[in-house]
């Protein structure tokens, strides 16, 4: 087997040139290798996507020899500043964000559904979207989303532009006031 092992590896299992090496040292070796390829992929699945401390542990696991490695390596990554769930979670809401107004209810689900505690979910949530005005957020998806409506019997509109703002996470209040405005207009 050739696998990579690190330098504080190497010292605390005392290696040194020309060392005969029994099994238990050749076993000791190779867990030392499975660690660092653990902690290689972690580092993979950062590079591709910003992701909570959960959802990588859930990547990690089938690929570990138990779970408490998972968590060594993930105590590891948070030390040296490569895993933080509160930078993830801004960098998730930012990108969100761009595609288009969503509302408060919707991000936090979005957040909690990639595995970011609640508090923190909410805390994300009301940073980027306490300045904003809802009601205009949500007027702007409501004209994106008439644009097709009116080809359809008025009640079908109603009901289907409801259905598409609420899904966005807009509240109750503000979807009823964006659809009266919306559709008025027609």
């Amino acid at each position: 087997m050739i696998g990579r092992i690190r330098r504080q590896d190497v010292e605390s299992l005392q290696l040194a040139v020309h060392d005969e090496l029994d099994a238990s040292m050749l076993d000791a070796i190779a867990a030392c290798a499975r660690r660092v390829a653990l902690r290689l992929r972690a580092i993979r699945s950062l590079s591709r996507a910003a992701a909570s401390r959960q959802r990588l542990a859930t990547r990690l696991a089938p690929h570990a020899d138990n779970f408490e490695q998972v968590t060594t390596i993930l105590d590891e990554l948070e030390q040296d500043g490569l895993l933080d769930d509160a930078a993830a979670a801004d960098q998730i809401a930012q990108e969100v964000l761009r595609r288009g107004p969503i509302g408060t209810y919707k991000l936090t689900a979005m957040l909690r559904s990639r595995g970011f505690a609640g508090d923190l979910s909410r805390s994300v949530a009301a940073k980027y979207l306490d300045d904003r005005d809802e009601l205009a957020d949500a007027m702007e998806a409501a004209q994106k989303a008439a644009r097709g409506l009116d080809r359809l019997p008025p009640e079908t509109a109603r009901r289907r532009l409801i259905g598409r703002l609420a899904r966005k996470g807009f509240s109750a209040s503000v979807v009823r006031e964006t659809v009266e405005r919306t559709l008025s207009r027609d």
